[in-house]
């Protein structure tokens, strides 16, 4: 973990790492976060689109489509990432399905506003639960009906949900202690709302997309994971030495 003190400009960031702090999860926005007012549109517009994202034999929701990027990063003195592509994206035993799974592969940093909603959305790590490099998985879900499969874990540090656009009702997202019948949260996330918990503390999921009268549900989000030093970073170290 970084032992570096909050960084002196730290914007909304604040409220974000003291509520992960004290509750575990922060509900936030694009907007909060700085992200342009279009963002959420032109960022769909670019990625939610034939050849980008697809469906692979064997994913689950069976009508679900994505892609997906790996981004690599340092933390500077000043608390500022620097971001690259990760040269692999290979998913390995996550949502109970077994084995290795390599997904629709975008690679986002050559564009500015992905960029940019990277950067954001990192800097919801608190400065002291941040390791100094790390991974960071960036998957791109266009869903129809089932949002997820059941409630479950992703075995990694933090996730993110950002929903872009949504046609229909449900989609709400819910997060349970274990042991406990009532969820600590249930909240249906609108166009540019955000929000990140702790993976270790909750077992998370959302409820069914329900489509209105005569039309289709949909729901594009960006989910990503701040992952662990193991899933990536580990097994390069392992394989090398």
């Amino acid at each position: 973990m970084s032992d570096d003190p909050r960084p002196v400009l730290s914007g909304p960031y604040e409220r974000i790492w003291d509520s992960l702090s004290e509750q575990g999860y922060a509900l936030t926005s694009l907007s909060e976060l700085g992200l342009a007012e279009k963002f959420a549109k032109n960022f769909k517009s670019s990625y939610f689109v034939e050849g980008v994202i697809r469906h692979d034999d064997g994913d689950w929701p069976a009508d679900r489509l994505r892609a997906r990027d790996v981004v690599y990063y340092e933390w500077n003195e000043n608390g500022d990432p620097s971001l690259e592509e990760y040269e692999r994206i290979t998913i390995t035993d996550r949502a109970d399905i077994p084995g290795e799974r390599d997904h629709s592969r975008i690679r986002l940093l050559a564009d500015p506003q992905a960029h940019e909603l990277i950067d954001a959305l990192l800097r919801m790590v608190p400065p002291d639960r941040r390791d100094p490099r790390g991974t960071m998985g960036i998957n791109l879900f266009r869903t129809f009906t089932n949002v997820v499969s059941k409630p479950h874990r992703d075995h990694e540090r933090y996730i993110i949900t950002c929903v872009l656009d949504r046609v229909g009702e449900g989609a709400e997202t819910y997060l349970y202690r274990d042991g406990e019948e009532d969820p600590v949260l249930r909240h249906q996330l609108n166009p540019g709302e955000v929000i990140i918990f702790d993976d270790a503390l909750f077992k998370h999921g959302a409820t069914p997309l329900v489509a209105p009268p005569g039309e289709t549900a949909q729901r594009d989000a960006v989910i990503c994971t701040i992952d662990y030093f193991e899933t990536y970073l580990g097994k390069e170290k392992a394989s090398s030495g």
